[in-house]
């Protein structure tokens, strides 16, 4: 992991995004990380990425980081290395909508973590609406945004979140007598196996306060803004959202297709991790 670019900026508190395996990212973390700016130019913003990602268009971000995983959930380990003290992730396949976003660090003052609650109508199965095969347990938390105060144990969070993801699915699924294999894909699962309560190996994260926030603050476009407390302040937008907007598709496309900026992408089943 090395500084690929910085404008020698520094905050302690900040935005960061991840872009990883798929150049997609890197074009949609540009995207989100400009409506980001338009709403709260101070905001310190990092991009994780790959070196062979990035172009004279990454000065938008304040930092750029290269040499990190070449993996579908590169997010979580990123996490554990934030620079900031106080931290927000926000999935790159987002917009930024609200002014107000520059208040998210004031929850920080009460908590731990934070996140956006489950979106239960995106699952397309009941099978993956509720963790086990006996319906008592649904999934509370989503990971398409997180804020964290940096600490130890919010650190090893992270770091555990990545390292039991990683061993989830290129191991054996042993948990089908309670648990449907089709969770085995899912950092979801291995989420709630670390908040639950219900697994002694993950027994210091239980004093962890995690807060979820209303969902004006982490909403999707398929959202409906009677359901929400106020004007949506995070959007996670879709890949099939974005290509129905043509003249900003064609530009992400070209990005996309760009045969200079690609690495090689390794099933994400490989125990043998790449950096770039």
């Amino acid at each position: 992991m090395k500084t690929y670019y910085s404008n020698d900026k520094v905050s302690d508190d900040g935005f960061i995004y991840v872009a990883s395996r798929d150049r997609l990212y890197y074009e949609l973390a540009i995207l989100s990380c400009e409506s980001l700016k338009s709403f709260s130019p101070k905001t310190h913003v990092t991009l994780f990425t790959h070196e062979k990602f990035v172009d004279e268009r990454c000065k938008i971000f304040d930092t750029v980081i290269v040499g990190i995983p070449i993996h579908i959930r590169a997010k979580m380990w990123a996490m554990a290395r934030s620079p900031y003290k106080r931290t927000i992730y926000n999935d790159c396949d987002s917009q930024i909508c609200h002014r107000d976003v520059s208040k998210m660090f004031n929850f920080l003052d009460n908590c731990d973590l934070f996140c956006g609650s489950n979106l239960l109508y995106t699952v397309g199965s009941i099978k993956w609406t509720y963790i086990d095969k006996a319906r008592k347990h649904i999934p509370k938390y989503h990971g398409s945004m997180w804020g964290y105060n940096k600490s130890e144990l919010t650190t090893d969070f992270m770091q555990t979140w990545f390292d039991e993801y990683i061993k989830q699915i290129t191991t054996p699924w042993p948990y089908s007598k309670d648990h449907y294999q089709e969770w085995q894909q899912f950092d979801m699962f291995t989420l709630w196996k670390m908040t639950s309560g219900l697994f002694k190996e993950f027994s210091r994260f239980d004093n962890l306060k995690i807060e979820i926030l209303s969902r004006r603050w982490n909403t999707t476009s398929q959202d409906l803004p009677e359901d929400l407390d106020g004007p949506p302040v995070i959007m996670q937008i879709d890949k099939h959202t974005w290509q129905k907007m043509p003249n900003v598709w064609k530009n992400i496309e070209r990005g996309i297709k760009d045969e200079k900026h690609q690495v090689e992408k390794r099933s994400s089943r490989d125990t043998t991790i790449e950096y770039n």
